[in-house]
């Protein structure tokens, strides 16, 4: 080292030339800038010292210019990275207030399907009781439906064995409804409406002309011959007849095969004759004894 000129000195094979400080001016210079308050980030704060003590000593090295210009690219690189990070997190921020609202949004969404499912939930557990009692409701009408289709066949088959057993005036005049009769009841396909109102409608018509005394005149045949008679009909059992000379009378009843009649003569044919004049209001009332034969 030699005073007032350039220090040189070597250090691991590299050679430095400095050259001393001019003087106090240099250093005041030196300690003014080092006091001003820089914002800076520490690392970037030692690398300004660094720049103006290196401007200070004056140096005119190659190696100290890089420095300087290193110094100037990472100062660059700060101010862009803390750029960046202010950009990024004014985004952010953006960003996570949206996501909030959504978030909330959501959650109210989530509160509804909630609300939603619990309300088809109950409905489905009130559907499933009303699915049960349907359920239960037409098993007991079918029950019912298994008891009704056995009473209604019974009373088919009893009008159709007592349909021969009808005075011949009811017969016709039940036809339509005894055609209506089916003939398999386990296999018809009338309902069973349609079947009962059949029934109910031979019953009552039968129970009426059960119920009363029906004068017909009507042509019978009776030993080969045809004759044309006055017939009353007492309901359903018995029957009188007699024509017009009161010399041809008889009675009848039914039987399995249909209705049986019996000629009667003499005092017998007479009281008949006269109970059908009573009847017609030809003669004045009176007891009389006519001959009846009830099945």
């Amino acid at each position: 080292m030699a005073g007032g000129g350039i220090c040189r000195a070597e250090s691991d094979g590299v050679r430095e030339d400095r050259q001393p400080p001019t003087g106090h001016l240099a250093n005041e210079n030196t300690d003014q800038r080092m006091r001003s308050p820089i914002p800076f980030h520490p690392s970037f704060r030692q690398i300004i010292r660094t720049v103006l003590t290196l401007g200070a000593l004056g140096t005119t090295s190659l190696a100290g210019q890089d420095t300087i210009a290193q110094a100037r690219d990472v100062y660059k690189d700060y101010i862009e990275v803390r750029k960046l990070i202010g950009e990024e997190s004014a985004s952010w921020q953006a960003e996570k207030i949206a996501l909030a609202d959504m978030i909330a949004v959501l959650k109210a969404e989530v509160a509804q399907i909630e609300e939603v499912m619990t309300t088809l939930r109950g409905s489905a557990t009130a559907a499933d009781e009303k699915r049960t009692a349907l359920h239960q409701r037409l098993e007991a009408a079918r029950e019912i439906s298994t008891a009704f289709n056995g009473t209604i066949t019974s009373f088919e088959q009893q009008l159709q064995s007592l349909a021969v057993r009808l005075p011949e005036p009811l017969h016709k005049e039940l036809q339509p409804l005894l055609a209506r009769l089916p003939e398999d009841p386990a296999n018809t396909r009338l309902g069973y409406s349609q079947r009962l109102q059949t029934v109910i409608g031979v019953l009552a018509q039968a129970d009426k002309f059960n119920t009363d005394v029906k004068y017909i005149s009507e042509v019978k045949t009776v030993g080969g011959e045809s004759v044309e008679v006055q017939t009353i009909y007492l309901g359903l059992g018995a029957a009188l007849f007699t024509d017009a000379s009161r010399g041809y009378a008889g009675y009848g009843h039914p039987g399995s095969d249909g209705w049986n009649w019996s000629v009667v003569s003499g005092a017998e044919a007479a009281a008949i004759a006269d109970s059908i004049d009573i009847y017609l209001s030809r003669k004045s009332p009176a007891f009389v004894s006519v001959p009846l034969l009830v099945d």
